[in-house]
């Protein structure tokens, strides 16, 4: 009985967190996963600061991995454009709904803690090799929790691109059933206006990161 009780509160935990990622109200279901997001993210930055080996991950994100590109513009239009393609994997994954959670979610919150740990174990592409020391002061400094923050707005504002849907679980063993097609698709304006918001903060964050980029590599 006692061991059923860990369980159930996981489960309960679970489920509210799944009410409020997939609320009907467009802020509510922003604030949610980016909470979500922010704090595995946030989770892995701390434990990978403190227990894993320097420089771990380093060369892991290819699309980081290529070097300065000669110049602020062209390294801006590579991270654009790598983050964009990013973007569009999220979005295609929305076509997959398990229960109620769209697996555009799943995959933010599986990329938050790797990209954590690349910052905890100091394993950038370009720099000192350096650990980034978890500061509230670094997470206004640097461009990366921008781009979270623009990838979250795509993803919970693309909620509705749906094809293929899981009715019920266990989600490891029941099929998806074809529900819609894309001509089912609408977004409504809210949703029109946090998607282009969403491309524009991403775009924000990818020109403030070449900047400092070109600083260090300059």
């Amino acid at each position: 009985m006692a061991a059923s009780l860990p369980t159930e509160l996981i489960g309960r935990v679970s489920k509210r967190i799944g009410w409020y990622v997939n609320h009907e109200n467009l802020l509510v279901r922003f604030v949610s996963l980016w909470i979500v997001v922010a704090s595995a993210f946030t989770a892995a930055w701390l434990l990978s600061y403190f227990f894993l080996p320097q420089g771990l991950l380093r060369g892991g994100n290819p699309g980081a991995s290529t070097g300065y590109a000669g110049s602020i513009t062209r390294e801006f239009l590579w991270l654009f454009g790598w983050n964009v393609g990013v973007s569009l994997i999220a979005i295609g994954a929305n076509t997959l709904r398990s229960v109620n959670t769209p697996m555009g979610y799943v995959i933010e919150v599986v990329q938050a803690p790797w990209y954590g740990a690349v910052w905890g174990t100091g394993s950038l592409a370009i720099g000192t090799g350096a650990r980034i020391v978890p500061s509230p002061t670094v997470l206004v400094e640097r461009s990366g929790p921008m781009e979270i923050t623009a990838i979250v707005a795509i993803v919970v504002a693309t909620r509705g691109v749906m094809i293929w849907r899981q009715e019920s679980g266990p989600r490891w063993r029941e099929e998806f059933d074809r529900v819609q097609s894309p001509s089912d698709w609408s977004l409504t304006r809210r949703e029109w206006a946090l998607l282009i918001g969403g491309y524009l903060l991403l775009a924000v964050a990818c020109y403030r990161e070449a900047v400092a980029i070109a600083q260090i590599a300059g």
